[in-house]
């Protein structure tokens, strides 16, 4: 009698250890809760208290009006997109399937702004590619919904082009707040030790998105004056300093993307050696802009703030040249030049501005996290400026801190108040 007893004790504590498992296996779970899918016309009348995240069915970029053949388009569903939308701001923030979710934030123009993802040395490993769009190398985690925060967590390999072969992990945090902010997060580990092909050390281009049958300077804020586009803005998130970059259309023949270039403000050299700096493309309804800093793991020393327009100052000489291989993935390839006829059928893309790491040695840049702010602006830059500033001046404990983020007050144009 005395062993009945102490079995059916020991059972019914095996029962409690079990269900309380399971009670916290399920709070733990919670907050990965998977709502089904909705309809991009039904995310429309979809309300938030704050900010909220929903996975969409039927999201495609720029008004491509395209077949979605796999491949080389996105494998599964390439209409398949996480969109975060605030209560208080028109814009959103989108990761959709077609684009290896590389996301950006998109304006109410259509217009958009990525800001990529850690691209491989020598390019030799990365996502804009038939590879990359394929959920086993690029997939989203939805953490937390909102409405009083939203963290996505985005994993990804870097892919080679040609073979699919995986060169690097990586992991991608985002903390979308009701104040209309992201506090970003990026780190990586090599799956080639001791091979540099292994490592990346660019973790961030600014890369303006524009729908099919526009060119940047049908999206970008036009100087009334001069007729010229304002293509970016950098700023010293602590000082006065700041340079202006405007190109100005002057189309060749099947080059209709192609244009001048100046700029004008600082030298450059004082913007990148700024301890915080903030970039920022004014597009005509919206300037979407990030901010790096010391404080936020990009130590100036060892970060290059390159101008694509001017070679000298680490840029790539790009100025205006704009592609159409990407967000619609329309081909295996990480890059095509618009021509004449391929800007009407597809969405495409310019990037004035990116910055690298090189001056640090491959394993620096491993399993490091890197932090950057990002948000949508407008006309008052130096609202920015002010918004970076209240962000990093308390040192990294501050800068890293996504509380902190959420903390900030702003405007809807952009500016701390």
């Amino acid at each position: 009698m005395r062993m009945t007893r102490l079995f059916s004790s020991a059972l019914l504590l095996v029962g409690v250890a079990v269900l309380s498992t399971r009670a916290q296996t399920a709070n733990a779970d919670s907050s990965f809760d998977r709502p089904r899918a909705v309809t991009m016309s039904r995310l429309k009348e979809m309300k938030t208290a704050g900010v909220s995240a929903v996975e969409v069915s039927d999201y495609v970029f720029g008004n491509y009006q395209g077949d979605f053949d796999s491949p080389p388009h996105a494998d599964g569903n390439p209409r398949k997109a996480y969109v975060i939308y605030w209560r208080d701001f028109p814009y959103r923030f989108v990761f959709s399937h077609e684009a290896s979710y590389c996301p950006w934030f998109e304006l109410p123009s259509g217009a958009a702004l990525s800001y990529q993802m850690w691209e491989g040395n020598d390019g030799w490993g990365e996502l804009f590619n038939e590879h990359g769009r394929r959920e086993r190398n690029s997939f989203v985690d939805v953490i937390e919904s909102g409405p009083r925060r939203v963290w996505v967590r985005w994993t990804y390999f870097g892919v080679n082009m040609k073979t699919g072969a995986a060169a690097y992990r990586a992991t991608e945090d985002f903390w979308a707040f009701p104040n209309g902010l992201i506090l970003r997060r990026q780190s990586y580990e090599s799956l080639l030790p001791g091979d540099a092909h292994g490592y990346a050390r660019e973790p961030i281009e600014l890369i303006a998105l524009e729908p099919a049958g526009k060119l940047w300077f049908d999206v970008l804020e036009q100087d009334a004056k001069t007729g010229e586009s304002h293509a970016f803005v950098g700023l010293d998130a602590f000082t006065n300093a700041r340079a202006d970059i405007y190109w100005k259309s002057q189309p060749k023949p099947n080059k209709p993307f192609y244009g001048t270039s100046r700029r004008t403000g600082s030298p450059w050299k004082e913007l990148d050696d700024a301890r915080g700096f903030v970039g920022i493309i004014p597009f005509r309804d919206g300037s979407p802009f990030f901010a790096v800093g010391d404080a936020s793991g990009y130590p100036h020393e060892t970060t290059r703030m390159k101008e694509h327009s001017d070679k000298a100052t680490g840029g790539w000489g790009w100025r205006s040249l704009s592609w159409d291989h990407w967000p619609v993935g329309w081909l295996n390839s990480q890059a095509h030049d618009v021509d004449d006829e391929s800007y009407k059928k597809y969405p495409s893309h310019f990037a004035p501005f990116g910055l690298d790491l090189w001056s640090m040695k491959n394993e620096e840049t491993e399993r490091r996290d890197f932090y950057s702010l990002m948000g949508v602006g407008g006309s008052d830059v130096e609202a920015v400026r002010r918004l970076a500033r209240a962000w990093l001046k308390n040192g990294p404990r501050g800068a890293t801190d996504p509380a902190r983020a959420a903390s900030l007050s702003r405007h809807p144009t952009g500016g701390e108040h």
